[in-house]
């Protein structure tokens, strides 16, 4: 009797827990593990900032359980479970229990690395005192909200502009917290324009956040005070959420190939080394626009990374088509949507680009509710194609960013989308969508 596939998964988030899935669904007879560091696999963690805004049970944002996992699919889902190395020419990987500290050997005739992406944490002094949080994995969550649950909090400091704290923001505001946000850099949402960043900043700014561009952190005390060279800001409670890096260091040192701490993966999200898939946060991705990987750490990135990489490691032959990037957040009562490249991007990787932006509103003339949303289109000079696009505004308007990934996709120019079929119904659209007022307006600067 042939001996059953052995699959051996690194990571029990989005990207792994798709492989692993793809994997049983197409080989009912592979044995399939997932070894996972932390106590959750399958759960949205983009949700966490509203979760605890909400004050929802943390469980609600698990899709699926470890047990679940086995019972339902018969996957062997190992939580609290390290991959400290691996050995590629004998296809092991070395897993340590950090239940029992035990060290132990998988072997594997496939192997999926999905590790994710840990948060960054800057060398601040006072990083580990109590009150000081980071927002990546479940168990951050939970730990967040039992400080607020049992501390109450009434003064938050967060550390970073980014998306987490931008929504965890508005999230503390709905628990009556005062909020001030300390940003490195000299601007916020720097891949986005000018003219959008600023109405996040109005938008902070009107719902009571104060926002604070340019800062070093110095230290934070035992008192929570934040120390930095633009003074001095009383905590009870601190995020620091600086950004992401691959989870790969226990990759360091081997043949696998990786490029500023990412893996390199093909389009069949192959890696260098034979029998070897990875996706995800910890690797690299091709987009479409630029013909290139990049490395974009999104939830939906790695959704399709994992569904497509297990599909070949059991055998399939699919190519991933690629991303374009598209991004959406909400900030209060706006949302916030990017998708391409934005002029500066476009410029940056060789485009003679130009952009466009209208204001326009998001229902017919004389509906009661007069919704409005500003749109930027970016577009190559002469050929007028498509590059990228971006929509702030009522977050009833932004779902369009979706139109725009679409034509994006689909390689359009101007003066497609000027012939864009788009529905039009008083409560939802005008006879003219912003989309395509913004397309006319375009169109004039493609003809120049």
């Amino acid at each position: 009797m042939e001996r059953p596939l052995k699959v051996v998964v690194i990571g029990g988030d989005a990207a792994g827990m798709s492989a692993a899935s793809q994997v049983k669904r197409r080989i009912k007879s592979a044995e399939v593990i997932v070894v996972e560091k932390g106590r959750d696999v399958s759960y949205g963690a983009c949700g966490m900032p509203y979760n605890i805004g909400y004050q929802a049970d943390i469980d609600e944002l698990v899709v699926l359980t470890a047990d679940e996992f086995k019972t339902k699919r018969g996957i062997d889902v190992r939580l609290l479970s390290e991959a400290v190395g691996v050995d590629f020419n004998n296809r092991k990987v070395k897993v340590r229990s950090l239940a029992s500290d035990r060290e132990y050997e998988l072997v594997y005739d496939k192997l999926f690395i999905g590790s994710g992406a840990e948060a960054f944490l800057p060398p601040i002094e006072g990083a580990a005192n109590e009150g000081v949080f980071k927002l990546k994995v479940l168990d951050d969550a939970r730990r967040i909200k039992a400080y607020i649950e049992d501390k109450k909090p009434k003064k938050a400091v967060l550390i970073g502009a980014g998306f987490i704290n931008l929504e965890l923001a508005e999230n503390l505001k709905r628990l009556s917290m005062e909020v001030v946000i300390l940003e490195k850099l000299d601007g916020i949402l720097l891949n986005f324009e000018d003219e959008f960043s600023e109405v996040v900043k109005e938008e902070l700014s009107r719902n009571g956040v104060e926002l604070i561009t340019g800062v070093d952190i110095e230290k934070i005390d035992g008192s929570l005070k934040v120390k930095t060279n633009k003074g001095e800001f009383e905590a009870d409670f601190v995020n620091i959420a600086a950004g992401v890096k691959p989870n790969t260091d226990f990759l360091v040192g081997t043949p696998i190939e990786l490029e500023k701490g990412a893996i390199v993966v093909d389009r069949y999200f192959r890696t260098n080394m034979e029998s070897v898939y990875a996706g995800g946060d910890c690797a690299l991705i091709y987009h479409r626009i630029l013909n290139r990987n990049v490395y974009m750490p999104l939830g939906t990135n790695a959704n399709k990374a994992g569904r497509i990489g297990g599909a070949n490691m059991a055998g399939a032959n699919e190519e991933f088509a690629g991303i374009v990037g598209t991004i959406l957040f909400r900030i209060f009562d706006k949302g916030v949507a990017k998708t391409g490249l934005s002029l500066r991007e476009a410029i940056d990787n060789g485009f003679d680009a130009f952009k466009t932006i209208i204001e326009a509103p998001t229902t017919a003339h004389g509906f009661p509710h007069q919704g409005k949303v500003k749109i930027c289109l970016v577009a190559e000079k002469g050929s007028g194609r498509l590059l990228g696009g971006q929509i702030v505004g009522d977050s009833e308007g932004v779902w369009r960013i979706d139109i725009l990934a679409t034509a994006l996709y689909s390689n359009l120019a101007i003066k497609d989308i000027q012939g864009l079929d788009l529905a039009y119904s008083p409560p939802f659209a005008p006879v003219w969508d912003p989309i395509l007022v913004c397309a006319n307006q375009a169109i004039k600067q493609v003809r120049k």
